[in-house]
Order: structure tokens, then C-alpha cells, then sequence
């Protein structure tokens, strides 16, 4: 099983309806079992992929498990639940889904504080920081777990990134989306020192290291690339380019990319998986039919020129995942 977080600090940059279609084009077109894990307590992704009626009722069943309930036991001392969120289907995106939930935003606390105590070495610490790594090495019946994430550089977000092996980082053409990568890269250096202090203050002190799934635990997380969204596009020479004031930032945005590149010791020129430009026409229509944009029909309101803009999408969403699944698993 191969994991990814799709982060970015900035918000608005089409990160859940990127996440949301790239899966479903790798298990549509790739036959791959995909689940989504809605880590966002903003819960964008549970929207987008179910219908309104069909979430509602899971999230009043009692005998529904959310993603926060499998901190609960660890916030009472009595280490990781045997039991497992619940764990739904999308069935128009042919993916699985475990539903995110509001209350994920007030486990910050509780990750801040115990994150003082991993720093500290602590067993305790480790144990409530990598609570999402365990949650996921219990998810080896699928080929690919995808988790959304909330924009921010807070402790939710850094637990879901020292759990994946991969993170993806969806890019919108702004200023602020160029100044976020800065960020990530100052925030991802501040945590691997800390944490690899902690690994070793832990073994001095108990004399073994932590482990989930019996492997010591370590920084690890592998940057798997970008994908640019959400620029104005014109057609030069039959070749879709952005247009000049867009160009300007993703030349700035390309010296960002370089130094989180180094960074992550991986070659600038692998990193680059994709584009999508604007889709705002269609998008809408997606979200209420909580359908891949690409499957959209006339069920689902399309008419006249949009039936170009779903093709162009499919163009896209496929693509990317064309690229995401030769690196992965080819």
C-alpha cells in the first residue's frame, strides 16, 4: 500500500477536487482499490463524494466510527482502539472513503501538548503523534490510501505527514501559493530536526526505539510532486499556455520548487505532474452530482459547450494519474 497527504498551507487552490478526481481516474482507469482518508476538519472531501442525504445519515448513525473517535482512546491513556473508523463507498466515484469529521479541528490541542512530550522523547508522545501512521498500516487491503488535508502547519497536519510516505502539493497561480512553499519548507526542516532529536533522546532513554507495524519509527516523508491548477489558459501554436501575468509567478514559483527539490533531494524535473487549468464551469456541476467531473452527462445538467470542458478534464484528471501511477507502482 502506498500513501499520499495532498497538502498545501494556502488555501483555495482546488486541492479537494483534485484529490477527489485523481482517485477516481486510478480506480476507474487503473483498477487500483483506492480509499480517501478526510483528514480536512472542514470535511470538503465527505461532501464532495457523498450525497448530502447518504452523509447525513452515517454521521448520525451511532454506530458510526469517525477518524476523531481513534483518538480517543489515546487521549484517555489506553493506547491505539482495536476498532477502525468506518469505512464507506463513493459508488459514483468508485472509491472507498473514511468521512472526515469537525471535531478533528479540537484534536489540535491534544497534538500540540503530546507533541511536547515526543520531543521530549516521550513514549506517550509518539504514541498520539503517530496515531494516523497506525491508523494507516492497517490499511494494507488497498493499493492506495489519498488523505485531505486541512490548510495549515498546525499538528493535525504534521501527524498526517509523518504518517504518509508521500505528499502531493497542489499549486494555484498566486502570490500567496508562492510564499506558502517557503513556509512548508521552513516548517517540514523545523520538524525533521525535532523529531530525529526525539528518536534518539527516546532510545537513550528507554533503550529501544518506537515503532508502529514493528518498524522504527523515522522521518521518511518523500516529496511526490506538484500539480499546477488553476490559471487562465490561451492556445499559442495549438499548445495551451498560461497567460503573461500568470507566467510571471510560475517563474517565481519554479525557483520555490527548486529549493523544496533540494530539500527532498529529488531532481526538479520529476516533480512536475501535471495541470489543470480553470474548470470553473464544470466544477460546480460535479460537486452537486458528487460525481468525478469527467463521468458528468446530461443527468447531471451538462449541456452544449461543457460537454468540451468534461472532456478537457478527463484530459487532465487522467494524465496526472497516468504519471501518479507509473511513479508509484511501474
Amino acid at each position: 500500500m502506498k500513501s499520499i497527504g495532498f497538502f498545501n498551507n494556502k488555501g483555495g487552490v482546488g486541492k479537494t477536487t483534485l484529490i477527489c478526481n485523481l482517485a477516481s481516474s486510478l480506480a476507474v482507469n487503473k483498477k487500483l482499490k483506492v480509499l480517501i482518508v478526510d483528514a480536512d476538519p472542514q470535511c470538503n472531501a465527505s461532501a464532495y463524494l457523498l450525497p448530502e442525504e447518504e452523509l447525513e445519515k452515517i454521521l448520525l448513525d451511532n454506530k458510526h466510527n469517525s477518524l476523531d473517535s481513534f483518538y480517543e482512546p489515546i487521549r484517555r491513556g489506553q493506547g491505539y482502539p482495536i476498532e477502525m473508523p468506518t469505512i464507506v463507498r463513493s459508488e459514483r466515484f468508485k472509491v472507498d472513503l473514511i468521512v472526515g469529521d469537525p471535531k478533528l479541528s479540537i484534536r489540535e490541542d491534544l497534538l500540540a501538548t503530546d507533541w511536547a512530550s515526543t520531543r521530549n522523547g516521550e513514549s506517550r508522545g509518539f504514541q498520539t503523534t503517530y496515531a494516523i501512521k497506525e491508523l494507516l498500516s492497517r490499511l494494507n487491503n488497498y493499493d492506495l490510501v489519498l488523505v485531505d488535508m486541512g490548510p495549515s502547519l498546525g499538528a493535525l497536519n504534521r501527524s498526517v505527514l509523518l504518517a504518509v510516505d508521500y505528499f502531493l502539493m497542489p499549486l494555484s497561480v498566486d502570490i500567496f501559493s508562492l510564499m506558502a512553499v517557503g513556509n512548508i519548507i521552513s516548517s517540514f526542516d523545523n520538524w525533521r530536526q525535532s523529531l530525529e532529536d526525539a528518536i534518539a533522546k527516546h532510545h537513550r532513554d528507554e533503550g529501544y526505539n518506537f515503532q508502529i507495524e514493528n518498524k522504527d519509527i523515522t522521518w521518511d516523508l518523500k516529496f511526490l510532486g506538484y500539480v499546477m491548477q488553476q490559471y487562465k489558459a490561451k492556445t499559442k501554436g495549438g499548445i495551451r499556455q498560461p497567460v503573461q501575468a500568470f507566467e510571471r509567478i510560475i517563474e517565481k514559483q519554479k525557483d520555490e520548487i527548486a529549493n523544496l527539490c533540494s530539500a527532498f533531494n529529488v531532481n526538479q524535473s520529476d516533480v512536475d505532474l501535471g495541470v489543470i487549468p480553470t474548470l470553473s464551469s464544470v466544477v460546480p456541476l460535479s460537486q452537486q452530482a458528487h460525481a468525478p467531473v469527467f463521468s458528468l452527462g446530461a443527468q447531471d445538467g451538462i449541456v452544449g459547450s461543457q460537454y468540451t470542458r468534461v472532456s478537457e478534464a478527463g484530459e487532465y484528471f487522467h494524465s496526472i494519474s497516468e504519471v501518479l501511477y507509473a511513479r508509484l507502482f511501474e
